[in-house]
């Protein structure tokens, strides 16, 4: 019975490898992304690894006086080398996934339909413009609500963390709101330097600079009046 468990876990591991091989070649051929499609396999044959190496010292380890110099390396290498590299190399893969749309969308009840919004041709919120014009080539929604540098990176996983936890303990609330005023500085990073943004006069006018740059005056009060970054969002509420 534990060989056949093994086995399916070994599987299952490589099922998992092939999986994510065939959905990184039904994209572009221009978004093929080798490092994550090969360290994907190499992480599943990690695994698979791991696990022969583990059956094969228990193996071993039935013969009398059966615990050798190598059946130690095996068990070693089973234990400490193999989940170090495979822990280093999925939290790499696991992180980078973390920032793509389509992992945002997969928290079917709270996030999907804000996706599916902001994929609407059809719809005018802000983060639609945004996506149906390619403004953000890729990772719309981790590009909007992450603020810059590595400081920004780390509390949007800190963040991140938070959000998976409520959401596999049920105690978030639909419609979702965030937990702060969206700083303008997540809108800044990209568009203080644009040319369409410096073309306007209002965005350049001494009255008005300073306010949206030190945010005393939000973004949002001109640009989600008019439309919503998520009209969604007000549809769930009426």
């Amino acid at each position: 019975m534990p060989r056949r468990r093994s086995a399916a876990g070994m599987l299952l591991f490589l099922g998992a490898g092939a999986a994510t091989a065939c959905a990184q070649e039904a994209g572009h051929s221009f978004q093929f992304d080798p490092v994550e499609h090969y360290g994907a396999l190499v992480l599943a044959w990690l695994f698979a690894l791991g696990i022969g190496l583990v059956l094969l010292a228990l193996f071993a380890l039935r013969r009398p006086q059966a615990l050798t110099p190598t059946v130690k390396g095996l068990l070693f290498a089973a234990i400490a080398v193999v989940p170090v590299f495979s822990l280093s190399m999925g939290m790499l893969l696991v992180f980078e996934r973390a920032e793509r749309v389509e992992f945002c969308g997969s928290c079917h009840r709270a996030m999907k339909a804000y996706v599916d919004d902001m994929k609407n041709p059809a719809s005018e919120g802000l983060a639609a413009v945004h996506f149906k014009n390619r403004y953000i080539h890729s990772n719309q929604c981790y590009e909007c609500h992450t603020s810059y540098g590595l400081f920004g990176t780390v509390e949007a996983k800190i963040s991140g963390t938070i959000d998976v936890y409520r959401y596999y303990s049920r105690t978030y609330r639909v419609p979702i709101k965030m937990r702060h005023k969206y700083p303008n500085g997540d809108c800044l990073k990209c568009h203080a330097e644009s040319a369409r943004w410096l073309a306007r006069e209002i965005h350049t006018s001494p009255k008005v600079k300073p306010g949206l740059f030190s945010g005393k005056i939000s973004c949002m009060v001109c640009h989600a009046a008019k439309n919503p970054a998520h009209p969604i969002v007000l549809e769930a509420r009426s």
